[in-house]
C-alpha cells in the first residue's frame, strides 16, 4: 500500500476490474513533481497481473517529434502491425517509422490493433509524464480510447500540469492531492522509525504533503533539525523533479520565488523591496501571481508553492543567494528587524565576523521573545558560526543548547552542547546552560551520570558572585559572572538575569533536588517524608523551576500523596506549554499521567499519556520514552490485552535497559508480573514480582517493591509459597504504618486476609475495603472487593460474595480493566445467586465444572486451578475426569477448542 493513496488506489483498481469485465476506459492523473504519480502508476501495473501492459514516458526533448511516445509505448506489438487491413497497416508503419502519415488512419489502426490485442488479454497502456508526449501520440491514443469502450483496454497517464484545454482532458482527471498532515506523519515516520516533533515539524513544513520531498529532504541533518531556518536542500530526485518546470521560468521570476524562500516570513515590504533591488519589475510579479505561484494579501506574501520556491533556493548559485540574503538585509535595515537583518548579512560569510556574531548575539533574547525558543536556538548557532574566539562560540553554543532543549529539540540540544564541551570549560556552559548536560543524562542517559553532572552544575552556580545589573564582558574581572574566561555578554541572559534577581542559590538547589531524583531513579536514595514538597511547588512562580520541585510520581503515590498531587502537577504542565517549555513538559507528562491513573481519572491519564509519547517519540528521550511504554504496559495488563503488554514492555526494556535505570526496568517487570497475574499464571508473576526486591538483580528498587506488595504476596499465595508471602506482607505492614498511605494500609490488610485463619480473615477484608480509597473508579477498591467476595464465595457465603463482587465488576468495566472485570463475572456466577452467565447455550457441566473447564482451557494445571478457586489439587482431578467424560473429550489440551459460551461446542480441530 502507498500511505495516504487509498482513494487513488480505489479508483485506479476500478478501472482495471471494468476493463476486466470488457468496459474500457482511461484515467489521467494530475499533480506536482513528487507528489506520487508515478508510483500510483507502478501499483497499478503491479495489481494488474493478467494485463498485457505498454507502457512509455514522456520526453521533453522529443515533445515535437510526432508519434514518438506511440513508437515506444507500441514496440511490443509491432509484429501485430503487418496483420492489420492494408491503408491502416501502412499508416502506422509509417508513424512508427517516422515517415508520414495519415493521422486518421493511424488512429484507425491504433482501434484495430489494440481492439485484437485486448481479445486475448486485456491491455493496459501507461503514458507516464503525459505532458511530454507529443501531440500526434496524445490525439491517436485519446481517439483510439473512445472508441474501445466496449473493448478489454484501460489507459492511465500522468501530467504535471492542468490537464485544462489539453488533449488530454478527455481522459476523466484524477487529481492528486498533497498527502494530509496525518498522512504526512506517517510516511515520515515510516522513513525516519520517528523524528522528535520540532524536526517533523520543520520536515512537514517543507515537503508541504510531497512525499518526494518527505523521502528525500535531509531529516537526519542539521538542516532538518528543528533549530533550522530557512530551505533545505534537495535531494538528487526532488532537484531533478522540479528542474524543468524551474527552466521553463523567466529568469527574475525564479529571483523572486529565491527571495520568498529566503525571506520565510512572508513580509510583503522586506521581499517587495529587496526583489526590486535584484531587477524584479511588476511585470515578474504580476506573471508569477498569474501562475499562482505566489498569494498577496494583507500586507503578506504567501507560498502557494512552497517546493518549487525552495527549489528555486536550491538551485541558486551560491553567489545568487548572497545577493538575495544581502538584499533582504537592506530591505530589514533597523527597528524591530534589526535581528533578521544581521541574520541575512550572516548568512551571505563563509569567515568570521564578530561584531556581526555580537549583534546576533545580543538580539537572541528578543528573538526569543518574538519568535520562541527554536528561533533563537538557530541565531546563536549562527553566530557562534561566525566566531572567532573558541570560548565564546562555546558558551553561544552551550546557549544555543538550551534554547533547543526549551522548545523540546532535545537531539539538537544534544548536538549543540557536545559542540560547545569542544570549545570552552565545563564550568563556563554551567552559567551558560545550568544543569543541561545532567538533564539531557536524565531523560537519555545513566542516572548515575546525570548525578554527578547535576551536582558539578549546582556547584558552580553557588559558587559564582551574583552579578551587577549591566555587567559585561567589558566590565572589571570582579564583576564578571565567573572567573573563567567568558567574552561574551549573552552568559547573562536567563541565568544571569535569575542571578541578579537572587535566584542563583534557587537554580543551584533545584539541580541538586534533581540530582536526588536521579538517585533515587537508582533506587538508592533514603525513604524520607516529602513533608512541604509539594507546598513549595505551588509556591514557585517559575514553571521550570518547579518542574524541577516536582517530587516523581512513584514517591508520590508511596507516600499516598497521589490525590494532593494531581493539581500542583497539572498547574505546572500547564505553565510549560504556555511557556513553550517542551522538554520539560516532556518529563513531567509521564509522571502526570501515572498520578491521574492511579487516582481514578482514567480518561484524563490516557489523554495526557498520549501527549507524552507525542512528545517523547523520535525526541532522543529514552527515558521518558520507557515511562510511556511502561503506562501502555499496565493499562493493557488490566485489559488483558497480552500482546500489547509483551510489546509494551520489551520496549520500555530495550530503551530503558542500555542506561541501566532500575526504576524503568523494574516498572516493566512490576507490569509484566501483574499481567501474569491478572492472566492466571501465578507462578510467572511471582517469579518477575520478586525480582524488584532482590538486591542486585538489574529490576530492584524499594519503591516499587512496596507499591507491587500486594501482587507479589497474591502469587506467592497461590503458588504455596506461603513463607515468603508473609515476609513480603510484613514488610508492607510496616511501610502502612510509617506512611499512613491508605493504599498501603489496604494492601497491608489484604496481605494479612490472604495468609489468616478463617477465623481472622474477614476481619482483614473488611478493613481492607474499608481502609482504601472509596471512589467508585478506583482499582485498588475494585481489587479488595474481588478478594473479598472470592473469600466469602469460598465459605459459601454466596450472597455476602455477591454484594461484593457485583460493585467491583461495574468498576472494573467502568475503568476498562476487561480482564478484571471477567474474572470478577465468574467469580459471580459461581455464587449462583442469579448473574447470568456470559454465554446462552446450555451445558452438561455444573457451574464448578465449568469454572475448572475454563481454566483449564488457558493451559493452567491444576495446582494453578486448585489456588484459584480454593480447591485441592485432587478435587480439581476430579472434576477434570468428570469434564472429560461429559464432553466426550480424550485429554485436557482439546478443552482450548471448546466454545464455553455457546453450548460447549467444539470450535477448533483438537490438539
Amino acid at each position: 500500500m502507498l500511505p495516504g493513496r487509498e482513494r487513488e488506489q480505489n479508483e485506479l483498481s476500478r478501472v482495471l476490474n471494468e476493463a476486466r469485465a470488457g468496459h474500457g476506459g482511461g484515467i489521467l492523473l494530475w499533480g506536482e513533481p513528487g507528489i506520487g504519480k508515478s508510483a500510483l502508476l507502478r501499483d497499478a501495473e503491479q495489481r494488474a497481473t493478467e494485463f498485457r501492459v505498454l507502457a512509455s514516458r514522456g520526453n521533453s526533448a522529443e515533445s515535437e517529434v510526432d508519434f514518438a511516445a506511440l513508437r515506444e509505448l507500441l514496440g511490443p506489438l509491432a509484429d501485430r502491425v503487418p496483420a492489420l487491413p492494408g491503408p491502416q497497416a501502412r499508416a502506422l508503419t509509417a508513424a512508427l517509422g517516422r515517415g508520414p502519415a495519415d493521422r486518421f488512419l493511424v488512429g484507425a489502426a491504433l482501434v484495430t490493433l489494440l481492439a485484437a490485442a485486448a481479445a486475448g488479454q486485456p491491455v493496459l497502456l501507461i503514458v507516464d509524464d503525459a505532458q511530454w508526449a507529443d501531440l500526434a501520440t496524445a490525439r491517436a491514443l485519446t481517439f483510439a480510447l473512445r472508441r474501445l469502450g466496449a473493448d478489454r483496454v484501460v489507459l492511465l497517464a500522468a501530467v504535471r500540469d492542468c490537464p485544462a484545454g489539453a488533449v488530454w482532458q478527455s481522459l476523466r482527471v484524477l487529481p492528486v492531492a498533497p498527502l494530509t498532515d496525518a498522512q504526512a506523519r506517517h510516511l515520515l515516520s515510516r522513513r525516519s522509525g520517528g523524528v522528535g516533533a520540532p524536526r517533523a515539524a520543520r520536515m512537514l513544513r517543507l515537503a508541504d504533503g510531497n512525499p518526494l520531498a518527505l523521502r528525500e529532504f535531509p531529516v537526519d541533518t542539521e538542516d532538518g533539525a528543528g533549530i533550522a531556518w530557512g530551505p533545505a536542500p534537495f535531494g538528487p530526485q526532488l532537484r531533478a523533479a522540479f528542474a524543468d518546470r524551474l527552466a521553463a521560468l523567466d529568469p527574475a521570476v525564479r529571483t523572486l520565488l529565491t527571495v520568498v524562500a529566503a525571506e520565510d516570513r512572508g513580509t510583503l515590504g522586506a521581499v517587495t523591496t529587496a526583489s526590486a533591488e535584484l531587477g524584479v519589475t511588476p511585470a515578474h510579479w504580476e506573471a508569477a501571481l498569474e501562475a499562482s505561484l505566489l498569494t498577496v494579501t494583507d500586507g503578506r506574501v504567501d507560498m502557494r508553492h512552497r517546493l518549487l520556491c525552495g527549489a528555486a533556493y536550491d538551485a541558486a548559485a551560491p553567489a545568487e543567494r548572497r545577493a538575495v540574503h544581502l538584499a533582504l538585509a537592506a530591505a530589514l535595515r533597523g527597528g524591530e528587524t534589526s535581528e533578521l537583518c544581521a541574520w541575512h548579512l550572516a548568512a551571505g560569510l563563509d569567515t568570521p565576523n564578530p561584531e556581526l556574531a555580537q549583534a546576533l548575539a545580543d538580539g537572541a533574547d528578543r528573538v526569543h521573545h518574538r519568535n520562541g525558543p527554536l528561533a533563537a536556538a538557530a541565531v546563536l548557532r549562527r553566530a557562534a558560526a561566525i566566531t572567532a574566539d573558541p570560548g565564546t562560540a562555546g558558551v553561544r553554543l552551550a546557549t544555543a543548547a538550551r534554547f533547543a532543549w526549551e522548545g523540546g529539540d532535545i537531539e539538537s540540544a544534544r548536538r549543540l552542547l557536545t559542540l560547545a564541551e569542544t570549545r570552552t570549560p565545563p564550568p563556563a556552559i554551567a552559567l551558560a546552560a545550568p544543569g543541561l548536560p545532567g538533564l539531557l543524562e536524565l531523560v537519555a542517559g545513566d542516572p548515575a551520570r546525570a548525578h554527578t553532572l547535576l551536582l558539578r552544575d549546582a556547584a558552580v552556580i553557588a559558587q559564582t558572585p551574583v552579578p551587577a545589573a549591566g555587567a559585561s564582558v567589558d566590565s572589571p574581572p570582579h564583576q564578571r559572572i565567573s572567573k573563567f574566561a567568558i567574552t561574551s555578554s549573552e552568559v547573562a541572559g536567563a541565568h544571569a538575569n535569575s542571578l541578579r534577581r537572587g535566584r542563583g542559590d534557587d537554580i543551584a538547589a533545584g539541580l541538586r533536588l534533581l540530582a536526588g531524583r536521579a538517585v533515587w531513579a537508582l533506587g538508592q536514595a533514603p525513604d524520607l517524608p516529602m513533608d512541604g514538597q509539594l507546598e513549595a511547588v505551588t509556591a514557585e512562580p517559575s514553571p521550570i523551576l518547579s518542574a524541577q520541585l516536582l517530587p516523581g510520581a512513584e514517591q508520590l503515590l508511596e507516600w499516598g500523596l497521589a490525590d494532593q498531587a494531581v493539581e500542583p502537577y497539572l498547574a505546572v504542565a500547564g505553565g510549560l506549554r504556555a511557556t513553550g517549555d517542551r522538554a520539560a513538559a516532556i518529563g513531567v507528562l509521564p509522571q502526570l499521567a501515572t498520578l491521574q491513573l492511579a487516582t481514578g481519572q482514567w480518561e484524563a491519564g490516557e489523554v495526557t499519556l498520549a501527549e507524552a509519547f507525542e512528545l517523547a517519540s523520535g525526541a532522543g528521550a529514552d527515558n521518558i520514552l520507557a515511562q510511556c511504554w511502561n503506562l501502555r504496559a499496565r493499562l493493557s495488563a488490566q485489559r488483558g490485552d497480552a500482546d500489547l503488554v509483551t510489546d509494551s514492555v520489551d520496549r520500555a526494556l530495550a530503551l530503558s535497559r542500555p542506561h541501566s535505570v532500575p526504576l524503568l526496568v523494574g516498572s516493566a517487570y512490576w507490569h509484566h508480573g501483574f499481567h501474569a497475574l491478572t492472566a492466571g499464571d501465578a507462578e510467572a508473576a511471582y517469579r518477575r514480582l520478586r525480582a524488584l526486591s532482590q538486591p542486585g538483580h538489574e529490576a530492584a528498587h524499594p519503591t516499587l517493591a512496596r507499591l507491587a506488595t500486594l501482587d507479589l504476596v497474591e502469587a506467592a499465595c497461590r503458588v504455596g509459597r506461603f513463607d515468603e508471602a508473609t515476609a513480603h506482607a510484613e514488610r508492607i505492614v510496616a511501610w502502612a504504618r510509617r506512611s499512613r498511605a491508605r493504599w498501603a494500609l489496604a494492601a497491608a490488610y489484604s496481605c494479612r486476609a490472604l495468609l489468616s485463619e478463617e477465623d481472622r480473615a474477614e476481619h482483614y477484608y473488611r478493613r481492607a475495603v474499608a481502609a482504601g480509597d472509596a471512589r467508585h473508579t478506583s482499582f485498588g477498591r475494585a481489587r479488595s472487593q474481588l478478594l473479598y467476595g472470592k473469600w466469602l464465595r469460598r465459605v459459601r457465603r454466596r450472597r455476602d460474595a455477591a454484594e461484593q463482587l457485583r460493585p467491583a465488576a461495574d468498576a472494573f468495566e467502568l475503568i476498562g480493566a476487561a480482564a478484571w472485570a471477567a474474572r470478577t463475572r465468574t467469580e459471580l456466577d459461581l455464587t449462583g445467586t442469579g448473574a447470568k452467565p456470559a454465554g446462552t447455550g446450555s451445558t452438561p457441566l455444573t457451574v464448578q465444572e465449568s469454572q475448572v473447564a475454563r481454566l483449564a482451557a488457558q493451559g493452567l494445571t491444576n495446582r494453578e486451578i486448585g489456588a484459584e478457586l480454593f480447591l485441592s489439587p485432587r478435587t480439581v482431578g476430579h472434576h477434570m475426569s468428570r469434564i472429560l467424560e461429559k464432553l466426550g473429550l480424550t485429554g485436557r489440551s482439546e478443552l482450548r477448542g471448546i466454545d464455553f459460551d455457546n453450548g460447549m461446542r467444539l470450535t477448533l480441530p483438537s490438539a
